[in-house]
């Protein structure tokens, strides 16, 4: 069986289950109530951070998060967020939390990549590229697409070395010319908040947005205001300008 159709068959059925790709996605979420009153103002995807470098984040364990997405996936796209980088561990993680997709953060090679999509042909895979100057262009344009459904472009702290969840914007001149070329969904991540959210998508015009530390209190803690009001922004500069 070869990778095209393997991808083929990826993900949600046609004309079934949540949006892919979705344009609104928030990330960090730990909690049902969280993730109901997401997908109640118009949030299309919410991304589940597991096994990142920090540790646990927010007390979300595997089984929470398993518990969470079978309460959601119904209503909306649901993303395991993860620097594990080998088909048996992410394979692993996959079945317990059973997610519509894995974002592969911290990389993982194509021979990995291969053998976990040969497994797991029905969860989407997205990759992520850091926007941190012009070789971001070449990086995006060598994702493969029988490998992979999407991109995450995302921000680093110049200070940290960080890389997600900074709350620093990136050159959107870059993203720009990364949605042109590449063949693959493009998600616009970095910074994003309720106010420039739609100068974002006007500028870059990405398939999606994601935001994480843009709807969040200085305690790390998720705004609900925050939430509504990226999204009503989000989805309201989306309809004025089509990708």
């Amino acid at each position: 069986m070869t990778s095209e159709v393997l991808r083929s068959s990826n993900g949600p059925e046609v004309g079934s289950g949540p949006r892919w790709p979705p344009r609104v996605q928030v990330a960090g979420v730990s909690s049902l109530d969280e993730a109901l009153f997401c997908a109640d103002v118009g949030v299309e995807a919410l991304g589940f951070t597991l096994e990142v470098p920090g540790g646990v984040h927010d007390g979300l364990t595997w089984d929470k998060a398993s518990e969470i997405i079978q309460r959601v996936r119904q209503r909306i796209f649901t993303v395991v967020i993860t620097y594990l980088n080998s088909a048996d561990t992410a394979g692993v993680l996959v079945k317990t939390v059973n997610p519509h997709a894995i974002q592969f953060h911290g990389g993982i090679s194509d021979e990995q990549l291969a053998i976990f999509c040969k497994r797991h042909p029905r969860t989407k895979t997205i990759g992520r590229v850091t926007v941190w100057n012009a070789n971001a262009i070449a990086e995006a344009v060598c994702f493969n697409p029988t490998l992979w459904d999407g991109i995450v472009l995302d921000s680093r702290d110049p200070l940290t070395g960080r890389i997600g969840a900074t709350g620093i914007t990136h050159d959107w001149s870059l993203s720009s010319e990364i949605v042109k070329v590449s063949t693959l969904p493009v998600i616009l991540a970095g910074g994003l908040n309720p106010d420039n959210v739609a100068q974002a998508i006007r500028l870059v015009k990405p398939c999606g947005v994601d935001a994480h530390t843009g709807v969040e209190d200085r305690n790390g803690t998720r705004n609900l205001s925050k939430i509504r009001a990226f999204t009503q922004a989000a989805l309201a500069a989306f309809k004025a300008h089509p990708h």
